[in-house]
């Protein structure tokens, strides 16, 4: 059996040195620690994409969200008993995309002014795709 020339070894050894410096580069121009960023198999970092991080519905948020969404939903109710927990988990929600904070800043201005309808117009845009925001 042949061994790997010495040639191939180094070149390999480049490679992943390359491949590493690179993601961490990148994870410092997007404003991502070295220390937030999340490893693959064989410690190799991954980037997320840039303003991706807090673009997310946190777990609280997105269950009062499915609440609103659900069929013949008491939209009046469910903002009575969860406005402010509803206001503040969006106000978690950063994101580098127009649309998605427009669709928030819309959200929340409906929830605050209490009107159910319009509440009730920026759910379904999330509900059928309009706007998306995984949960984190």
């Amino acid at each position: 059996m042949s061994m790997p020339s010495r040639a191939t070894s180094t070149r390999a050894g480049a490679a992943t040195a390359l491949v590493a410096a690179l993601a961490l580069g990148l994870g410092a121009c997007s404003g991502v620690s070295a220390s937030s960023i999340p490893m693959l198999p064989g410690n190799l970092p991954t980037v997320p994409p840039s303003g991706a991080a807090g673009a997310c519905l946190d777990a609280p948020t997105l269950a009062i969200i499915n609440q609103l969404k659900a069929s013949g939903a008491d939209v009046p109710g469910i903002l009575a008993a969860n406005k402010d927990a509803l206001v503040t988990g969006l106000g978690k929600v950063q994101s580098s995309d127009p649309a998605v904070l427009a669709w928030r800043t819309a959200l929340v201005a409906a929830i605050q002014a209490g009107k159910a309808d319009d509440v009730a117009a920026q759910v379904a845009l999330l509900a059928n795709g309009q706007v998306t925001i995984p949960p984190c």
